[in-house]
């Protein structure tokens, strides 16, 4: 784009020049590499979503059934102090 650019105050490139611009694609074998990649990253990413999701559902649980055992007055507790 460097040798494309024209104006005196502000270089800029206009959508003409994009236009006839040739832009560089890899090979097809290696467009399909990458995009083999991506599903297998995006896949992980799905995964760990998931595993995240399971956690604060289990974290929730836990604090729930702690606080139950906190504030629930225990009968042996209550009978010893009759």
């Amino acid at each position: 784009m460097a040798g494309e650019t024209k104006g005196v105050a502000l270089q800029g490139v206009n959508v003409g020049d994009f236009r006839t611009m040739p832009i560089p694609l890899p090979p097809l074998a290696e467009q399909h590499r990458i995009v083999a990649k991506v599903d297998a990253l995006m896949a992980l990413c799905d995964r760990l979503e998931a595993s995240l999701a399971q956690a604060d559902t289990t974290r929730s649980r836990l604090l729930e059934a702690l606080l139950q055992e906190a504030l629930t007055p225990k009968i042996e507790t209550l009978e010893a102090a009759e």
